[in-house]
């Protein structure tokens, strides 16, 4: 297996260190304790709260990211990655880590398996593309990114799509080169940086598709120029976007046996648990197997100041069943939410069994 060299970090150096290595290198740091694994740090992933991050020990901002084994096949490597927004995971070996493993190598992976399915890639882009002019303020950007829930914009001018951005970009500029201090929450500097242009911060290389091209061209690209999106464009019109994530979903969705479960929501100190609940919840649902067609279940997971709120659909024949969970820990709220499950699809299974009882049919 073809591995990235990992950036790690003891937990209880000084976070600056970690931060200048994301910052220089554009990859993930590698968080551990004891030598063991414990986290990574992501400039998507990076908490506020810290004004000294000289002073500040890395694994106060490490994420509990799930990691890959050497033996793992690609479907497990990509459900890893499907867990968060992560754009590497560490590769351990007994609980050591022997190095990283991007989305780009992944998307490597898949074509010299010819796991690629052979369909355009307008069939699973993404539309609409979310863009920013390029004179908007970074705050705009930065609150469309936010409402959107994606991490790379679209930069246009005239309509014309002229680069991209993404959270990177913006979190480069919060390491100040004096001291090193890596600043978070509504400080100065970062109200600066919110009123100015996104342009300045705009990368001009952008990465794109014809639709009509078939997705594993869409798929060669990303690995051969280290992106995880391409911008799909029909003439000189940005019509969509392609990403990584969408192309593991769609091949997952190909081998896995149903029902699917998406999970989304699972906070940084939760993700350890992403395995656990999965599993949880399709054993929900498995002697239902023959009863009803039971496509996904898709679970949204939000943690409050003292509860877990866990909102559920599950999609039973084509159509969804709702159901929202709350408890004062994360087992509970899931394992209620199992349980839940359970008595809903049983009351449909002997709903089911009651319409095809004969009208002549006589009470006991």
């Amino acid at each position: 297996m073809e591995l990235e060299n990992a950036a790690i970090f003891d937990g209880e150096e000084s976070l600056s260190k970690a931060l200048s290595e994301i910052l220089t290198t554009g990859t993930v740091a590698v968080i551990t304790e004891k030598g063991r694994y414990y986290g990574i740090i992501d400039d998507r992933e990076m908490r506020g709260g810290i004004s000294d991050s000289s002073k500040a020990k890395c694994i106060n901002m490490a994420v509990r990211a799930p990691s890959i084994s050497e033996k793992m096949g690609t479907d497990e490597m990509m459900d890893r990655f499907l867990a968060g927004h992560f754009k590497a995971l560490p590769v351990t070996r007994g609980g050591r880590v022997v190095g990283l493993m991007s989305r780009s190598m992944l998307m490597q992976r898949l074509i010299v398996e010819k796991s690629v399915p052979k369909i355009s890639v307008e069939i699973i882009m993404n539309t609409p593309l979310y863009t920013v002019d390029a004179n908007e303020s970074v705050a705009v950007a930065k609150r469309v990114m936010k409402t959107s829930n994606v991490h790379r914009l679209a930069i246009t001018q005239n309509n014309k799509v002229i680069g991209t951005v993404s959270t990177m970009d913006f979190a480069g500029v919060l390491l100040k080169p004096k001291g090193r201090d890596f600043m978070f929450e509504r400080s100065g500097m970062v109200e600066k940086t919110d009123a100015k242009a996104v342009h300045e911060f705009m990368r001009d290389k952008f990465v794109s598709v014809n639709r009509e091209d078939s997705l594993h061209v869409a798929v060669e690209r990303m690995a051969a120029n280290n992106v995880s999106a391409v911008v799909v464009m029909e003439g000189a019109k940005a019509v969509g976007v392609v990403t990584a994530r969408d192309v593991m979903k769609f091949i997952l969705g190909l081998h896995s046996e149903k029902p699917e479960v998406f999970i989304s929501g699972l906070g940084q100190d939760d993700m350890e648990y992403y395995d656990s609940i999965r599993q949880e919840l399709k054993n929900s649902v498995k002697k239902f197997g023959e009863a009803f067609e039971i496509d996904t279940i898709n679970v949204r997971i939000k943690k409050g100041k003292s509860t877990y709120v866990v909102t559920t659909h599950v999609a039973v024949e084509h159509s969804p069943i709702r159901l929202k969970v709350e408890a004062y820990d994360l087992k509970s709220a899931i394992a209620g939410t199992a349980a839940e499950i359970k008595s809903l699809l049983d009351k449909k299974k002997n709903h089911m069994k009651t319409k095809k009882r004969p009208f002549y049919a006589e009470e006991a």
